[in-house]
């Protein structure tokens, strides 16, 4: 039996932070509608793009301001936090980790419940030296519930809803280049480990 590979299903096993929320099916589409309306999806993915090789083309003075935008996105997320406990601000991200994905999903672990169909939004970085910041939404499609250290986890599993192509083709380039650090990791590690 011969099986195709496909470029969207390569998956990279590597943990990465995450905060997300679950959306009612009527929030998202209206998002989409939204989004429709007042951007076109090709001008968005442009313009992170854009963005993101210009983070990436001169890393130390763009390190400190690549920290200082992280720093900024941190705080806004502690001020929509306190603005939600009196009821003014839907519901706060939270945290989670991704422990692996392709171009098509990626697993979570979370200490909330969710149900299978629920849709989620994701916001995480790949990598901060080129920057790839994903702010996605997708769909789940598995739940496992499990012990861990006397408290409840939920591996979620996640196919991606409306995907752009260089979002896709952004998280598959990481998925490479972990992939090419853990090969150089290895290599350094043998090379190491016999010339001793």
């Amino acid at each position: 039996m011969v099986t195709k590979e496909r470029r969207s299903d390569v998956r990279g096993d590597f943990p990465f932070q995450i905060k997300y929320k679950i959306m009612k099916v009527e929030e998202f589409e209206d998002l989409k509608r939204f989004d429709k309306e007042i951007f076109s999806s090709t001008n968005k993915a442009q313009s992170v793009d854009v963005i993101a090789s210009e983070i990436s083309t001169e890393s130390m003075a763009n390190a400190a301001l690549m920290n200082y935008i992280l720093q900024v996105d941190e705080k806004l997320d502690q001020i929509l936090a306190l603005l939600s406990k009196d009821g003014s601000v839907a519901v706060p991200f939270r945290p989670g980790l991704g422990q692996n994905i392709s171009g098509s999903g990626m697993q979570i672990v979370i200490e909330q419940p969710v149900e299978f169909g629920q849709i989620i939004n994701a916001k995480f970085f790949l990598s901060k030296l080129p920057l790839v910041f994903m702010d996605i939404f997708g769909k789940v499609i598995r739940v496992d519930q499990e012990d861990e250290d006397s408290r409840i986890l939920y591996k979620v599993g996640i196919k991606f809803l409306v995907l752009n192509i260089s979002d896709r083709e952004r998280i598959i380039a990481s998925v490479f280049q972990k992939q090419r650090e853990d090969l150089r990791k290895r290599k350094n590690i043998l090379f190491t480990n016999s010339s001793i």
